[in-house]
Order: structure tokens, then sequence, then C-alpha cells
């Protein structure tokens, strides 16, 4: 059978005045556009499945917004709704309105642009090769807990080529794991922050291509920048764009004779290409579950005042310059029960509830998958998972079909800082999330 896929992309850039989300303290909305916010869409069909990708712009998709923009694109295509992933790149300047809170015009109108390239993608499908390949940009990010614990530098692209070498690619599906905060609170123009530069950068070097953006497991992964400027966005973005599209180059010429003149024998003799593998026989699996995660149980309130008096008290002791090795273990208590004191005036009437989040699996052979998660995953747990379920070619898009905060391993919560504080999940939800995600990766690699 023939393999096809089809790109698209809409806009979804909000009116100006739209409020953006992802920083508190903001006192008004947006008052530009630095840069337009995307969704940009992939279709591809193996002639028996077809599969819908997107990645949005956006700091996350709501599972009212992801419903009803399946919905729209199912009717206009006959796809399956359940093979539809739709994802953020997690910009913190984008719009607010579109989790909590919800803006119901914005929400309705940012799904019919998400259905309509989706519809679009479907429309646009001609044959394709898929290739596949990874590189790295460790430049450009740290572990934000510790700059000695983990990253998961690798960029990974899906290649979805014209079966023609002389033609423009298709599509590319990037996958890097890094935080888009080179932008700070103190921006109030909407932008994709990093991301969306990196996507011009390979859309300029391969006019036509379809080119997506997937943020990893970057729940503790943070951009390095000189300063948190447009500028400084635009840099870290030309740094992942500029290896995706060398990986992009130097893949097209699997499948084909790749050669060079031999000028002292008069011969042309193979090159191999070593950049990555052609993907052949593609069959497309997929398989989704939602999973049941505890809400966190909430310390009363005087608790936390207590903690937040006592972890105070021990700073101040420290003097007025303090050893930062005395200094970091009160400070990282001190961020979670800051953090934790707040989420907890919101989240204090779900306690003994739970989220229903979906996890979704994509195979495209028993060697290579797709493993979309909602909210915010550790780079720890995307590589226990990759460990576990015996997939070293696993791309992990995070921020996936859902937004349900961060995930975080339970032994962050003794560590202290701010993601185990702001997460509204019980200390034990990381686990049973992980095990789901195994157990349904392994299904669709049988």
């Amino acid at each position: 059978m023939t393999l096809t896929a089809g790109t698209a992309t809409s806009v979804i850039t909000p009116p100006v005045g739209t409020w953006l989300e992802g920083y508190g303290g903001k006192d008004h909305g947006s008052i530009g556009v630095h840069d337009d916010l995307f969704a940009h869409a992939l279709v591809i069909d193996d002639g028996d499945t077809t599969i819908g990708l997107v990645s949005c712009d956006l700091l996350g998709v709501d599972r009212r917004l992801v419903m009803e923009a399946r919905r729209i694109a199912a009717d206009a295509t006959g796809m399956r709704p359940e093979h539809i992933m739709v994802a953020a790149t997690h910009t913190h300047q984008g719009p607010a309105g579109l989790r909590f809170d919800a803006d119901d015009e914005l929400m309705d109108v940012t799904a019919r642009a998400i259905a309509g390239a989706i519809t679009q993608a479907h429309a646009a499908k001609r044959p394709a090769v898929l290739k596949f390949g990874s590189t790295s940009v460790d430049s450009i990010m740290q572990n934000r807990r510790h700059p000695d614990w983990p990253v998961d530098a690798d960029l990974h692209v899906l290649l979805f080529d014209d079966v023609d070498p002389l033609q423009p690619p298709i599509a590319a599906l990037v996958n890097g794991a890094c935080h888009p905060t080179v932008l700070y609170s103190d921006n109030y123009f909407i932008s994709a922050d990093y991301p969306g530069h990196a996507v011009r950068v390979v859309e300029q070097t391969f006019p036509g291509i379809g080119m997506q953006f997937f943020n990893g497991a970057c729940g503790n992964v943070n951009p390095n920048w000189i300063k948190q400027t447009h500028e400084e966005a635009e840099r870290v973005g030309v740094v992942v764009g500029a290896a995706a599209a060398r990986l992009i180059a130097e893949l097209r010429p699997l499948g084909h004779v790749h050669h060079a003149d031999n000028i002292r024998w008069s011969e042309h003799l193979e090159k191999p290409v070593t950049a990555g593998e052609l993907v052949g026989d593609v069959r497309l699996r997929v398989a989704s579950r939602n999973v049941d995660l505890p809400i966190k149980t909430y310390l009363p309130d005087e608790e936390y005042a207590a903690k937040l008096t006592e972890y105070k008290s021990q700073l101040d002791a420290l003097g007025d310059a303090p050893d930062p090795e005395q200094r970091r273990p009160i400070m990282a208590q001190l961020n979670r029960y800051r953090t934790e004191r707040t989420a907890a005036a919101a989240m204090r009437s779900r306690e003994g509830r739970s989220l229903h989040p979906e996890l979704m699996a994509i195979s495209f052979t028993p060697g290579l998958g797709l493993l979309g998660l909602p909210g915010e995953w550790f780079v720890e747990t995307a590589a226990g998972i990759r460990e576990a379920a015996g997939i070293e070619r696993l791309l992990v898009a995070c921020y996936a079909n859902h937004y349900m905060g961060y995930v975080v391993p339970e032994a962050a919560y003794e560590e202290g800082g701010y993601e185990p504080g702001v997460s509204f999940l019980a200390p034990e939800a990381e686990a049973i999330a992980k095990n789901a995600a195994i157990d349904l990766m392994k299904e669709v690699l049988q």
C-alpha cells in the first residue's frame, strides 16, 4: 500500500487585547502581535489507517477544544476522531481562555481553525516516504531544578519526503524537549517564542514544507538565554530550526543513489547516508486510554503559613551573604509551599477526586512510535517510558489532547521546588500515568 501525507496551516492568532497565559502577575492584555500563532496539521494515511497530528502555538489545549476540533474535522473528512492528536508547543505568550475560564467565542474559532487545517491537510495528501533521524541541540537547554541533572538534548525528525527526490519534501515532524520560556512575564506581545522561529527556519529552507514542532518532556528543562527578549527567542529558534533543517537535508538522499565523482578513476562512487534511516513498510496503529489520576490532598491553610514562616526564618538566619549550598535547600521548600498554597486555593474543592486525562500512542513500525502525553512531564519519566517500552525511537509529544499541569516524580516532592508545589496531582500519580503509557505503547508496538 502507498503511504500518503498532506499538510496545512491555519492562523490562530487571537485579537490584540486578549490576555496572555503562562505567567502570573500580568495586569493587562496583549498590546500587539510580534509573530503570528499557527496550527500546523499533518495527515498520514497508510491505506488502512488515517491519523491527524496538529501542533498549535498555545500554552495548552483543553479537552473541550480538542473534542470540538476532532468533531468538526471528522465530519469533514471521515477520519476517526480518536485518531487525531492535538498538541500545544507550550508558548507562554499565547492567549488565555482556551483552558481555565474558557472564552467560548475564542474556543469556538480556534477549534474551527484547527479543524480547518486538518481538513485541508487531508485533501492535500500525496505519495510519501518516511525517513527518521536525530541530532542534538544541547547548547540551548539546562535542567531547571539542578544544572547537573538530566536533559534530553535529542532533536528527532520524522521526514515525510516526496517519492521524487527533485520535488520538495512534504512534511517534517520535529520533536524536542525544552520549555518555550525565552520570553518572560514582562512581554505583552503575542508570540510563539522559540518554536515559532524554529518552524520558520525550516519553512524558509524548504519552501512548501509542512513543519511541525512537538514539545517533549520539558517539565524540568528551561532554555538558555542572554536576555529574555524577542531577539533571543529568535536566536534559540534558529539553533533548533537550523539543526532540524540540516538533518532534513541529510535525510533526503535516503532511498536514492547518493554519489560523488571520483575524477582520478573517472567513476561515480556511492556515498552511504549515515544521518538516519529510511522507514519501510509503514503500518499505522493507534490506541488511546483515559487514566484516573488522584488529585493532591492539600494541607490546612495554617500549616502552609507555619511552614513558610519556618523556612523564611531559616533563610534569614543565614545572613546577608548565605552559602549557596545552605540556601538552596531552604529556597526549594519555600518555592514548593508558596506555589502549593496558591494551588490549594483553586483545587481544594476537588480533593478526593481524580483527573481523567487521555494518553495516545501511535506506531509507524514496531521500532518507531509517537506518544502523546497531556500536561508537563519530567525528562526522567519520558526516558523511563522509552526504556520500559523497549523502544529507543520513541518521540514524546507532551501538552497533547488535554492539559493537567505538572506530572511530577514522587521523589521530587521531597526535593521541593516549583513543579511539585504547583502540581494538582498526588505524588503517586506520576507512576500510575507512566505505567499506563508504557502499556499503551506496548499495545501499538505488538
